[in-house]
């Protein structure tokens, strides 16, 4: 079903009624045949040309503004069958850096830096045809970022001046805008589950579902199924005649980059960067009481809630079913990689990251040796590997992933598809298929 080709956060309800306003429809027009004038009998008549071909413009345009960088998605939709799901073809896929929260102070960049992505070689303008640009539904949904800015002093200024900058140049691109706004936390998980359901999938018949976990460099996202949701609260996905009741949850703050303000500890960099000890074990003790709740006031809670020293309050959240597999995707893969790591389990995440007794790995490897097996890895990616290992133990083991839980599949791709949450967004843009519970 799913192929790739070469070429102010709104309610729940909001993004149904935008699904209803993504109606596609086809563009092009056959061309009427004429007939040149004849100059006699003996002249034979020619014939007419044939009509042109016409052109279906069955796509839409999804713009994922993360909190680093702002990547354009084009997907081409294939007619679902009868009760089935439509099929998405990713036709191009750009991104620019940084992210559009950085322009607070200069927000018409944020339109210029956009107006270049969707003209850059290979880019949407590139992917559509002519006759379909003006007719294909774009939506521009941001994430952590902007909710971050939002919450600042004079924040909701700075994201009104950004949008309005970021809506003209999608306009101006000659694109329909139908939606350019920040996307709340739960919306962001429960479209990082769709995406990898869909494109394993597990959405067609019977099939059993597959849990979601996303790091970003803001926050960090957990989706799933429960077995019984208990008190926690749930959303309810309507796919192809079919119901899903998905617990989402986002934490903002707890993303890679906005983690490090926690603890600034030595222990937690490679030996001769910066001081550094390199000492995983030391790393993960610092900060395992950051996430850790003292008090769960729900039938089961997972990670505290971000920021909140004083009470430690868990946010609630059902048990992690055991024989569930769990998607990790973004910094979750990324650091799995880098410390190399060779298991599919959190131990053996720590084993490549701290060894047998948490004191050697990659934390324990001194800096030059690092950069010197690692050619080619942008610096800051190594630098915070060793904290990033130790975060995303402490986040997987506080969610409730045993040491030796097998299930966790630690990936960028599901089979050609990229691991995200901009096709999930897509897909139920399409179908409609978010209400509230």
């Amino acid at each position: 079903m799913i192929r790739r080709s070469g070429r102010t956060a709104p309610a729940l309800a909001t993004l149904s009624t935008l699904a209803l306003a993504l109606a596609l429809s086809s563009c092009g027009k056959k061309q009427e045949p004429t007939t040149a004038p004849t100059g006699g009998e003996s002249e034979p008549e020619p014939e007419a040309p044939a009509p042109a071909p016409e052109v279906k413009c069955n796509y839409i345009v999804l713009i994922d503004a993360g909190s680093s960088g702002t990547r354009a998605y084009t997907y081409e939709i294939e007619t679902a069958e009868e009760g089935g799901l439509p099929g998405l073809v990713e036709r191009s896929n750009q991104k620019i850096e940084p992210g559009l929260s950085s322009y607070k102070a200069e927000p018409a960049k944020a339109g210029e830096s956009l107006a270049g992505l969707l003209k850059a070689e290979g880019s949407v303008l590139e992917a559509l045809p002519d006759e379909c640009e003006a007719k294909t539904p774009t939506a521009l949904m941001a994430t952590a970022g902007m909710r971050l800015l939002e919450a600042e002093q004079g924040g909701a200024d700075a994201t009104k001046a950004i949008y309005q900058a970021a809506g003209e140049a999608i306009s101006g691109a000659g694109l329909d805008l139908r939606f350019a706004g920040t996307i709340s936390g739960q919306q962001e998980g429960l479209y990082a589950w769709l995406t990898t359901n869909y494109a394993l999938g597990n959405l067609d018949g019977e099939k059993p579902t597959v849990g979601a976990l996303d790091l970003g460099g803001a926050s960090a996202q957990v989706a799933f199924v429960p077995a019984d949701a208990g008190d926690a609260p749930t959303s309810t996905l309507t796919l192809a005649g079919k119901s899903y009741s998905v617990y989402a949850h986002s934490y903002l703050n707890y993303g890679l980059a906005q983690a490090i303000q926690y603890v600034a500890d030595k222990s937690c960099y490679p030996k001769g960067l910066n001081k550094g000890k390199g000492r995983y074990a030391s790393c993960v003790k610092k900060l395992k009481p950051v996430v850790t709740p003292k008090k769960c006031e729900a039938a089961a809670c997972g990670l505290a809630v971000p920021g909140d020293t004083k009470n430690k309050l868990g946010v609630p959240q059902p048990p992690v079913p055991k024989d569930m597999p769990f998607y990790a995707i973004g910094n979750y893969f990324y650091t799995h990689k880098l410390v190399k790591a060779e298991g599919a389990s959190p131990a053996a995440l720590a084993e490549a990251a701290g060894g047998p007794k948490g004191k050697t790995g990659f934390c324990g490897t001194k800096w030059a040796d690092i950069t010197a097996a690692n050619e080619g890895t942008p610096a800051p990616y190594l630098e915070r590997a060793c904290f990033s290992a130790a975060w995303v133990s402490v986040l997987l083991e506080t969610h409730g992933f045993a040491k030796d839980a097998e299930t966790i599949q630690w990936t960028e791709k599901i089979g050609e598809t990229e691991a995200n949450w901009a096709l999930g967004a897509a897909l139920c843009s399409i179908t409609g298929c978010l209400s509230a519970k």
